[in-house]
């Protein structure tokens, strides 16, 4: 078994804490998704256990890679600690500010629909269908091949 030595130990908690302010902010980028979208039961569940199964994984590789596979309980008491303190801190501002990004960029692929209704209503109001037939009209001639066919 592998010894650690107390400034190991210190910098092992110190990175399980900013892996908790990094889940924290994971949690957060997940809630303005359920906030922006205003997502039902199932789709909030489904968020849910993505946000767990993430948490475990990040907790189970963060254990492998920087604690050769010994349980650490500090380490999640650091991870704690830090998703703490990143709520306590942070969270208000970071949730405010991805959530203004949402919203900028739901706005932005709105833009397009809202440009063709414009670009529609515009038309029906100066009635450009009827001016394009008349116009179409005038130029358009009947085939002689189908025209036998019913087929203009």
């Amino acid at each position: 078994m592998l010894a650690f030595s107390n400034a190991e130990q210190l910098h092992l908690v110190l990175q399980s804490v900013l892996l908790g302010a990094g889940i924290g902010l994971f949690y957060d980028v997940l809630r303005a998704f359920r906030r922006q979208f205003a997502f039902g039961r199932v789709a909030t569940a489904v968020c849910d256990a993505l946000f767990w199964l993430v948490l475990l994984g990040a907790l189970f590789e963060f254990n492998l890679l920087f604690a050769p596979g010994q349980n650490r309980y500090f380490i999640l008491a650091g991870a704690a600690g830090g998703a703490a303190m990143y709520f306590g801190l942070l969270s208000a501002l970071a949730l405010a500010v991805l959530e203004s990004i949402l919203g900028a960029l739901v706005w932005a692929l709105r833009l397009p629909g809202r440009a063709a209704r414009a670009l529609r209503r515009f038309a029906q109001a100066v009635g450009l269908r009827d001016k394009c037939r008349f116009f179409v009209k005038k130029f358009v001639k009947p085939s002689s091949i189908f025209g036998r066919k019913g087929i203009k």
